[in-house]
């Protein structure tokens, strides 16, 4: 029996489209989170250092300009900043990035992230903010292989979802990175409330800050990077 060239084309091509359909992720959502790699800053002269206020990106300052005042600034030496209790709130945290979970059958992208201070001051050469912190929070992004590296720097713009166990969740609209070499830690301002388990990474104990980190700065302070 002889089939229709014409049937045999239709066969073929519903035989592709079904290849296709299998290969591709499902998706939940079609929000994307946008995701900022930021740029080195140029080296300051030798011997001389500076300080400036935090500087947003043009694609940033859209998030930056939803928080409310007493979010912008998240943590300084003359008062405390806390991530709990803030269901429902805009906010905008640093955070150095511990755990990464892609789904890709739901297209998001799971962070658990280590809260930073930050007080609004930065070097002007690189991004400057204490090394303490107000404890973990999770940051749900859109999205997968989104370039983003463990103990990286990020700062997240988000809505707070939910809380457990006085840990945040939050729903990303946005994420800045810095990778290392990019950003310093202050010596300690703001009370430590951060992961015990983090802490224990950490082998510096008198002097934190370093104007110009190299590899091992971060290792010694944040535990070593894993693939």
């Amino acid at each position: 029996m002889k089939i229709p060239v014409a049937t045999l084309l239709l066969v073929i091509v519903v035989s592709l489209s079904s290849i296709v359909l299998a290969q591709t992720p499902t998706q939940t959502s079609d929000k994307t989170t946008l995701i900022e790699k930021s740029e080195s800053l140029p080296t300051p002269p030798r011997g001389t250092l500076a300080t400036m206020a935090y500087k947003p990106t043009e694609k940033e300052s859209v998030f930056f300009s939803k928080l409310a005042d007493k979010e912008k600034v998240t943590g300084s030496m003359l008062g405390d900043y806390s991530i709990t209790g803030k269901k429902g709130i805009n906010v905008g945290w640093f955070g150095i990035v511990r755990k990464i979970a892609e789904d890709p059958a739901s297209g998001q992208t799971n962070l658990l992230i280590e809260h930073k201070y930050f007080d609004g001051l930065t070097d002007t050469h690189i991004l400057a903010l204490s090394f303490s912190g107000s404890g973990d929070f999770t940051a749900t992004l859109f999205g997968t292989g989104l370039g983003i590296k463990l103990l990286s720097l990020v700062k997240v713009y988000a809505s707070v979802i939910a809380e457990d166990n006085f840990v945040p969740t939050v729903q990303s609209d946005y994420v800045r990175i810095w990778d290392w070499g990019q950003f310093t830690f202050m010596d300690f301002y703001g009370e430590q409330k951060g992961n015990k388990e983090w802490q224990k990474l950490n082998k510096v104990k008198d002097r934190i800050y370093n104007p110009f980190p190299n590899q091992r700065y971060y290792e010694d302070r944040l535990g070593p990077r894993k693939p």
